[in-house]
């Protein structure tokens, strides 16, 4: 763990629940509001800055509608680094709308050809 910062875990737990929020297509003060905190707290919790309770961890899966294995199984995908990284490209003002026209995206294989088409077109810029 890093001397005065959020610990990488945190951020990985955070970045999970901001990426399941994306695609549930919720507001930081609509997640808030369903587990009583107010966005100010999710936006803590979606940095890492504040830890997650395992209790409100449970409340937040039920308004994501995931289980709790499910953030869990994100956050151990993550790599050393990875949550800072994605953090910082879901940042990007295209990325959310971008990740909800994918999710809408009935088929396996167009969703697939779009991410082909977006990796040739950022590997030849």
């Amino acid at each position: 763990m890093e001397e005065g910062g959020p610990d990488r875990l945190d951020q990985a737990l955070g970045l999970a629940i901001r990426l399941r929020r994306h695609a549930r297509g919720l507001s930081q003060s609509a997640l808030g509001d369903a587990i009583g905190v107010s966005f100010q707290q999710i936006q803590k919790y979606e940095r890492g800055t504040n830890r997650v309770s395992f209790s409100t961890m449970v409340r937040i899966c039920e308004a994501l509608d995931c289980h709790v294995s499910d953030l869990v199984g994100e956050v151990e995908q993550l790599s050393p680094g990875k949550a800072e990284e994605s953090a910082e490209m879901l940042t990007q003002p295209e990325a959310a709308p971008l990740l909800e026209a994918l999710a809408q995206i009935k088929s396996a294989g167009v969703r697939r050809a779009v991410l082909e088409l977006a990796r040739s077109l950022a590997r030849e810029s």
